[in-house]
């Protein structure tokens, strides 16, 4: 028996579109008609992801085809923080004035710490 990928409902995939005001969620290009945005589990099922609104993106393509698939709940923070937020971990070390990864996470970590204090 194929391993068949589970597919967003119908009410799921209207909601991600509204959210993202019909753009990929990612670098913000316009869907029409004839450019449909896909949807990407951030968390694959396999790995425990649910078929919720918060666990799918609406990306182009090409953002679709450079995402990241997540392998622990807790990367859902940074995935949201990181790859929605930035273009490449280049223009995401500029901001944070790091060279490495590790730093970059470090950085991350700090800034959802202060912004999850600051919503709640």
């Amino acid at each position: 028996m194929k391993n068949r990928k589970k597919v967003f409902p119908l009410e799921i995939r209207q909601k991600v579109i509204k959210r993202a005001n019909n753009r990929c969620e990612r670098c913000g290009i316009d869907f029409d008609e004839d450019f449909k945005g896909e949807f990407h589990h951030i968390l694959p099922t396999v790995y425990g992801g649910d078929i919720s609104v918060e666990n799918c993106s609406l990306l182009c393509s090409n953002c679709h085809r450079t995402a990241p698939d997540l392998k622990r709940k807790e990367d859902l923070m940074i995935y949201h923080e990181y790859f929605l937020r930035f273009a490449s971990f280049k223009e995401a070390a500029q901001y944070y004035g790091v060279d490495t990864r590790i730093e970059l996470y470090v950085k991350l970590a700090f800034d959802i710490t202060k912004n999850y204090r600051n919503k709640y």
